[in-house]
């Protein structure tokens, strides 16, 4: 359901009978991702190209080049769960069903949404799904039936509300934080397991080198100490109290990193007209592509000259954080 103040909020949608990927930032995320996927089977082997849920790049780059994403409205009644895992017919078949791994935030949002985009089916039936204001697609199985035991979804209320009570954006938020934070800590102890088996090959007598234990010891340390205040950072509290929208204009492209981030750098108009710069440094790229298609960056809380705060989209599993100068 779609309240005025939510209606008001443009956000990023696919292009309508247009190739996908001239939808704004997707073509260059497309582009990156597929060339991390290669190396990660270099490294990892056929593992991560078997993963059931991971995106086949390669094949959904060449799909974007041909088809357009094709809206998809859920009924009231249409759209079942389990677990992790939403259900929903697809359109134009009697016995199809789509099957979606979606993490909370993107669960919570399309519940409240009910409509999504569908890319394909390609030669081998695979179609991905994308969300509004959401740049990341999804991929998407096809099964005869929801399974015993899915729960239907009844649709909810979307409002625009404070940040603070804003449950797609909270959740994602803590989506967040506890990747970076696991991410940390398994590097962290990859180091600390190093400096055990060095440590331990000394003892033994395997080597006789301390200066690898030094080494790795000291930069352990370092990356904990640098890891700890980027944390403070990371889980600082949301600002309290609404939304603040401004008008944004990119100075050219974003530049996509092989992780996926994205940085850009923009004007803004304040409230009493002045113009300033502002930067945002690896970030989601669904915030950067936001900020392309509507030309609006979403502040939470009140900006301030020479800080940095959080940016996203209201309802959307979309967040960032923004410099200003």
């Amino acid at each position: 359901m779609h309240d005025s103040e939510i209606s008001r909020v443009r956000v990023l949608e696919p292009l309508r009978d247009r190739p996908a990927v001239e939808m704004p930032v997707f073509g260059r995320l497309l582009g990156t991702m597929r060339g991390v996927r290669g190396l990660l089977l270099l490294v990892t082997g056929v593992l991560a190209w078997r993963l059931p849920w991971s995106i086949p790049w390669k094949a959904l780059a060449e799909l974007a080049r041909k088809e357009s994403f094709r809206e998809l409205s859920l009924p009231p009644e249409g759209l079942f769960a389990v677990g992790a895992k939403a259900y929903f017919k697809l359109p134009g078949t009697e016995v199809a069903w789509a099957e979606a791994r979606l993490p909370k935030p993107a669960l919570l949002q399309l519940r409240a949404q009910r409509r999504v985009w569908l890319l394909g089916p390609d030669e081998k039936g695979r179609r991905f799904l994308q969300q509004p204001g959401v740049l990341w697609p999804r991929r998407v199985r096809t099964v005869t039936a929801p399974p015993d035991g899915a729960a239907r979804l009844d649709a909810v209320e979307q409002r625009r509300v404070p940040p603070e009570e804003d449950v797609v954006l909270i959740a994602h938020r803590r989506r967040v934080v506890r990747g970076i934070c696991s991410l940390f800590a398994a590097v962290e102890i990859t180091l600390v397991l190093l400096v055990a088996i060095q440590i331990y090959a000394i003892a033994e007598g395997i080597i006789d080198e301390m200066a690898g234990v030094i080494v790795l010891s000291i930069f352990a340390m370092v990356f904990f100490v640098l890891g700890i205040e980027a944390a403070k950072d990371i889980v600082k509290p949301l600002s309290r109290g609404k939304w603040t929208e401004m008008v944004a204009v990119p100075h050219g492209p974003p530049l996509i990193g092989a992780s996926g981030l994205a940085t850009l750098a923009c004007r803004v108009q304040w409230s009493n007209g002045w113009w300033s710069d502002v930067h945002l440094s690896k970030v989601d790229p669904s915030l950067v592509a936001n900020i392309l298609a509507t030309q609006r960056l979403w502040i939470i809380g009140e900006p301030f000259r020479g800080t940095a705060t959080f940016a996203g989209v209201p309802g959307h599993a979309v967040l960032g954080r923004v410099k200003f100068n």
